[in-house]
């Protein structure tokens, strides 16, 4: 009799201790993903115009990678491992409006942009002056 309450002792300890390892294990491993969080976003342009390309940065808290999106949509390069706390990623909108653009690392940061419809083609558009030669 003491042999098998010892038994069953045991067996009741050895699944406790299993129990608790798989808890910290667990713990551990998803401590990294609860605290990461990006801490801003932005464009490198004032005046967005669709079929123009422009940089989307996003600066973290974590090293974990991270993913852009606009209107929902995850933009090509995704996702990006981050360096010194910050991602950059090229972006070029398909069509006028206003684009939500956001970042996901843990939790999301989002941004909106109005996308103006280009009224040049070419470079003066995208950026350069009204004599794209010369620059901005």
């Amino acid at each position: 009799m003491t042999m098998t309450v010892n038994k069953h002792i045991a067996r009741r300890a050895g699944f406790g201790v299993t129990a608790l390892a798989a808890m910290a294990c667990s713990a551990a491993l998803t401590a990294p993903y609860a605290s990461a969080a990006p801490t801003s976003l932005s464009v490198n342009a004032s005046n967005v115009y669709a079929a123009c390309t422009y940089q989307v940065t996003a600066t973290y808290n974590s090293w974990i990678q991270v993913w852009f999106y606009d209107n929902g949509l995850v933009i090509g390069g995704s996702p990006i491992n981050p360096s010194n706390g910050s991602a950059t990623i090229q972006w070029t909108p398909k069509g006028a409006g206003t684009h939500t653009l956001s970042t996901l690392q843990g939790s999301a940061w989002e941004l909106k942009v109005n996308v103006l419809q280009p009224t040049l083609t070419g470079s003066a558009t995208c950026g350069a002056g009204p004599l794209g030669f010369l620059g901005s």
